[in-house]
């Protein structure tokens, strides 16, 4: 599970949230994300409005996973938005699903929901 880990992890990079090439080989051709706010997202959207203002790191942690069946795993883990002087804000416990398809592991669906602060552990 240390793969879907790191390309979780791939995805809270800046770098690779403005890169649709990138997004494009990691977002399954179904991806439905449900945001903080509750909004919508399929992997359209996504693509068509990369994020030109995501600039802010994310810390996350307490990752845990569950085979769902063979080839498709739920990812859980917690995450907070990385501001000035390390501080943390905007505080989320996420869900994500990933499958393995012949192009490697795609991720299928993430919701993100605000949770209250916690305390910086390992990631």
């Amino acid at each position: 599970m240390d793969e879907i880990v790191k390309l979780e992890k791939e995805l809270h990079d800046p770098s690779v949230r403005k890169n649709r090439s990138r997004l494009d080989v990691l977002l399954h051709a179904s991806f439905i994300e449900i945001g903080r706010s509750g909004e919508i997202y399929d992997k359209d959207r996504i693509l068509s409005s990369l994020d030109t203002d995501a600039t802010h790191k994310t810390w996350s942690q307490d990752f845990r996973y569950q085979l769902i069946s063979d080839g498709l795993v739920l990812l859980t883990y917690r995450s907070a938005h990385v501001g000035p002087c390390n501080s943390l804000s905007r505080f989320s416990r996420s869900s994500s699903l990933w499958e393995r398809t012949e192009e490697g592991w795609k991720l299928r669906y993430h919701q993100g929901t605000p949770t209250s602060a916690f305390e910086r552990g390992a990631t």
